[in-house]
């Protein structure tokens, strides 16, 4: 090599000779033009890097394509930076706190002192963005001290923790004209490629997502490589509208919100039905397993809590109370109520393993801007079950929850994945504890040739676990069933088993849910299901039309009674509207079966059935009909 120059090895094993401080993208250009212009970003010897960025040394430099995913997440780094200095330069007394990327999502936090920002203002954001990127404005990255940091930021106080909470001893900073931003991830340089973007939302969030903390607003909006990815997105949201749950939930009249209780859902008598549907599915297959149902206090004394190791880790997010002078809170979690259960009692070997199940009611504070239907509230029914075992039956007993979280999940008709998650940086307990209880998992998955992906570092701070994904009928991955193993809790508990040799033995817990929370399970079938709900749970199961209330109506209720008898609900629509108007208000209730009874029926006993989706009737037996229902309904048989 000659003095000056650098060597690069390139990913195709060939090698380029380029002056010293040659950016990446003189790199690509050597390579071909055509290339140069598909070139988003470059591997350094293995560090993610700009292309402006400069080689000082002999490196191997891997170059990232506009079509990678990786690019993609560049793509909406870079715009959430662009959009921090519209909006900073756009607005008077306004001080960006954060800037970042939540999947296809761009984002830019802020506080406003002055007046809060609307969606009207959204536009002008819109427009000044579109125009920054037309002019594709130079960014210069500086890589400097801490200090120096700090320095040139001035007194931006939610940057400057950033930098003071920072992990290396050099940031990284962007800088447009005499505005400059901490980053976190390499940003684009061609920004010609950055039109495929819409801005959606603002938002209400406070700073570091902290309810104590500053209010902030939040502005967001979505991105991609591609003009055809942002339309296929679009139309996705556009269906996705016709199918949210929220609004199948009012369309079938199942639950509401109020301000009066932010984030917590009132079910009506519908949604009721199915919140207990769902619930008597489970406590029916947990009763085959011998789960013993339980049930703990909403509250309970704040040291617990703190003696379960949980405070630390969910403080910030739990409702208090004092009575007494006493302090208590709402539980966020069912784990130590269980605990404290098991220890009221002694143990021996023979009781294990001991499944202790509770549909229990949690509460957990969300920042309002967060707060999603059902998907995100603050307080949500847990399927919650704790397994008390020896450690020779941990194996066998996780395979049992395994095959029963299968046989819940193909009765919904849910294709799953299977994630096992390691110890956190944040762990509790013994290291060789740890080891053994990830072997453990593994074991189970591997000798039951169960396909899985390891999560690295994302265990519950008490143990491993196996995260268990559904899909549903849009392709979204929706994490709900979870199996955790703890030898933590335990100990903090002090519980015990007599074992053989009649010596007191710590059990190992077993942490399980299916559902994962009830609510938010409930609001992923209405979309699932696209609101035409099973019959087995559907609140309205059969809907019956008299064609004249003043003849038929007596038959009718006759009717109705023998279906209610072998327990299925039924409803009567004897408003004086239309034949064809209640057929088709039927349909629009999604109503599984809908029955219409005149003087034929009557006369023949029969029932003219048709069912949701079809247009044609179907006349059977009544018999025939009640054991075609009860049938259809025995999802367990």
């Amino acid at each position: 090599m000659f003095e000056g120059n650098v060597k690069v090895e390139l990913s195709n094993n060939n090698e380029l000779e380029v002056p010293n401080e040659t950016t990446l993208l003189h790199v690509a250009k050597n390579i071909g033009s055509s290339f140069s212009k598909k070139a988003a970003l470059g591997y350094v010897n293995g560090h993610l890097k700009e292309l402006s960025y400069s080689l000082k040394e002999d490196c191997k430099v891997n170059f990232i394509t506009f079509e990678d995913q990786q690019a993609e997440e560049s793509i909406r780094y870079t715009l959430s930076f662009l959009m921090s200095y519209v909006i900073q330069n756009q607005f008077e007394g306004i001080e960006v706190a954060d800037i970042g990327v939540n999947n296809e999502e761009f984002y830019c936090d802020f506080q406003t002192p002055i007046k809060n920002l609307n969606k009207d203002d959204l536009k002008l954001i819109n427009k000044s963005l579109h125009k920054l990127i037309e002019s594709n404005p130079t960014i210069e990255i500086l890589e400097v001290s801490k200090k120096s940091a700090q320095q040139l930021l001035g007194n931006r106080r939610y940057m400057n923790y950033h930098v003071e909470n920072s992990e290396n001893s050099k940031v990284r900073l962007a800088k447009i004209g005499d505005y400059i931003s901490l980053i976190s991830y390499p940003l684009i340089s061609n920004l010609s490629k950055l039109k495929n973007y819409k801005i959606k939302n603002i938002s209400s969030t406070n700073w570091l997502r902290d309810v104590n903390n500053d209010p902030l607003q939040r502005i967001s909006g979505v991105a991609f490589s591609n003009e055809q990815a942002l339309k296929e997105h679009e139309e996705f949201l556009e269906k996705y509208e016709s199918i949210n749950h929220r609004k199948i939930g009012k369309e079938l009249n199942l639950f509401t919100f109020s301000d009066y209780a932010p984030g917590m859902p009132f079910y009506k008598h519908n949604g009721q039905i199915i919140r207990l549907e769902l619930q008597n599915l489970l406590r029916k297959l947990q009763f085959e397993e011998d789960y013993e149902e339980v049930y703990t206090p909403f509250i309970m004394n704040e040291s617990l809590w703190k003696d379960s190791g949980h405070w630390d880790h969910y403080k910030d997010n739990m409702y208090f109370t004092e009575v007494d002078d006493i302090k208590y809170s709402l539980k966020p979690m069912n784990c130590p109520g269980h605990m404290l259960i098991y220890k009221n009692e002694h143990h021996s070997y023979r009781d294990l393993p001991i499944r202790m199940a509770e549909f229990g009611q949690v509460h957990r504070h969300e920042l309002s801007g967060s707060l999603n239907g059902l998907f995100r509230v603050r307080t949500f029914n847990q399927d919650d079950a704790h397994i008390y075992v020896s450690k020779n039956q941990i194996e066998s007993e996780i395979l049992n929850v395994l095959n029963l979280i299968d046989k819940v999940y193909t009765i919904f008709g849910f294709d799953y994945s299977i994630e096992l998650s390691t110890r956190p940086d944040d762990y509790m307990g013994d290291l060789n504890l740890w080891n053994f209880a990830e072997e453990s998992l593994e074991n189970v998955l591997n000798y039951n040739h169960l396909a899985y992906t390891i999560n690295e570092k994302d265990g519950a701070f008490y143990g491993p676990k196996i995260d268990i994904h559904i899909k549903d009928a849009l392709g979204r991955s929706h994490q709900c069933g979870t199996i955790q193993l703890d030898f933590q809790m335990p100990e903090k508990f002090d519980l015990n088993y007599i074992n053989e040799n009649n010596e007191k033995e710590r059990p190992v817990v077993i942490h399980r849910a299916i559902y994962g929370s009830i609510d938010r399970f409930l609001g992923i079938l209405l979309e699932h299901y696209s609101g035409n709900l099973p019959l087995w749970f559907a609140p309205n199961q059969v809907n019956i039309i008299p064609v004249n209330n003043k003849i038929h109506l007596d038959h009718v209720d006759h009717i109705k009674k023998q279906l209610k008898s072998k327990g299925i609900r039924v409803n009567v629509d004897d408003s004086e509207e239309k034949m064809g108007y209640k057929i088709r208000n039927a349909q629009i209730k999604k109503v599984p079966y809908s029955i219409v009874i005149g003087d034929d029926e009557i006369s023949n006993n029969t029932l003219s059935v048709r069912q949701h989706g079809e247009t044609k009737e179907q006349t059977f037996e009544v018999s025939d009909f009640i054991e075609k229902i009860i049938k259809e309904i025995d999802v367990l048989n």
